[in-house]
């Protein structure tokens, strides 16, 4: 019933900025239109010019009038300029939107970016539960919605996780392909190095340098001076209030939210990633020679990066459902009290109103939603510990 309905609405959605356009009306605009912008001007010149405002601006009216056709300069205005934030790396991947109509291309990207993330839920959750799970948590709504990279994200990442064990080298090299984003990769190499993955650790190196050298033979080297040089500019956005505060999940926008500094909120931000880390290094440490609690390390994992994070949007908690899904299966593996299971399927529920009610109120729930979902995942590791021991013993 969630699928369906978020199906619906998407599609109600999109008939409705349609209707808009041709009326006159200010038309519906996603965050795939700066995606497909992009593209727009990798098709028509060098690959730095994504880094400039100017460009991008004038790429994101062309999108717009690509999306709706003759758009007025009014209502083609109003995309307005969205920074392109990603590596040169990420370039490689939206090179063929440009040569597709607007749909298709944006259809495409939802569909192959879901790949990834279809099959890791598949195979956390071994039965015909995986998939509807999969798309009915919040997270995909979101995603689906603001044709997003939250797919993407947690799919490379989600499935480098469940092969750490049995084929590293490939785990690695998922992990590694998940740079195109690298901001959402913080604890893992901690995580690896801690739980002694030596071999995924240097097959995600591998991966990451090689990425690197593509986009250099492909693009040339101007896009990373470029990439680098308006790396402030972004940074820069936080103090002036240029990130939308409702749909931001992390702790700093929470404290921004309820009337904090940009000082105390970078404070505060900066004491919860160190406590993830801490967390996360401690777990996987404490995990390495429990191969049976794997799954509840990668929910760890999972759910504690958007609460390192200065940056994560609604969308970006896609990474969430992998490590839910891992707390989910182990649950019916070894057993679970009925508030377990409500602690899980409400969390996750009460996503689907964060945005709404941090604009009303103004309160971020999301970063408390994901400590508790952390606090349930801490406590069944710590608990399946002492079993784990007994077997071995």
């Amino acid at each position: 019933m969630a699928v369906v309905g978020y199906a619906l609405f998407v599609g109600a959605k999109i008939t409705d900025g349609y209707r808009d356009a041709a009326h006159g009306d200010t038309p519906l605009f996603t965050d795939f239109t700066p995606t497909y912008a992009a593209s727009i001007i990798v098709r028509e010149l060098p690959a730095e010019f994504v880094y400039m405002q100017r460009t991008m601006v004038a790429a994101g009216k062309e999108a717009a009038r690509r999306i709706y056709g003759d758009l007025t300069d009014k209502q083609a205005g109003v995309v307005g300029f969205a920074p392109w934030m990603y590596p040169p790396t990420f370039i490689l991947l939206v090179l063929p939107l440009a040569y597709l109509p607007y749909l298709i291309a944006w259809a495409g990207w939802l569909g192959i970016t879901a790949v990834p993330y279809l099959l890791s839920l598949r195979r956390i959750v071994p039965d015909r539960l995986g998939l509807p799970f999969a798309l009915a948590a919040p997270p995909a709504f979101f995603n689906l919605m603001y044709g997003q990279t939250g797919f993407l994200t947690a799919g490379l990442i989600g499935s480098g996780l469940l092969l750490l064990r049995s084929r590293p080298l490939w785990a690695g090299a998922l992990i590694g392909l998940a740079s195109v984003k690298p901001h959402f990769g913080m604890l893992i190499p901690f995580a690896l190095l801690a739980g002694g993955h030596w071999r995924a650790f240097a097959a995600a190196s591998a991966s990451v340098l090689a990425l690197i050298a593509l986009s250099v033979l492909t693009l040339g080297d101007d896009p990373w001076f470029a990439f680098i040089g308006t790396s402030l500019f972004h940074l820069e956005a936080f103090s002036v209030g240029a990130f939308a505060l409702p749909a931001m999940v992390t702790p700093w926008a929470a404290a921004r939210l309820a009337g904090m500094t940009v000082e105390q909120a970078w404070v505060l931000q900066s004491l919860v990633s160190t406590l993830m880390l801490a967390i996360v290094t401690a777990v996987w440490w404490r995990g390495r020679r429990h191969a049976e609690s794997h799954g509840l390390q990668a929910a760890v994992l999972c759910i504690a990066t958007p609460l390192a994070l200065p940056l994560a949007f609604l969308y970006d908690l896609a990474l969430v459902v992998p490590g839910a899904a891992w707390l989910w299966a182990d649950m019916r593996h070894r057993g679970a009290g009925r508030e377990e299971y409500w602690l899980l399927a409400g969390g996750l529920a009460a996503l689907l109103g964060a945005k709404e009610l941090a604009k009303a109120i103004p309160v971020q729930i999301s970063p408390w939603i994901l400590t508790l979902l952390l606090g349930l995942a801490l406590y069944r590791f710590l608990s399946a510990l002492p079993r784990d021991e007994a077997a071995a013993a």
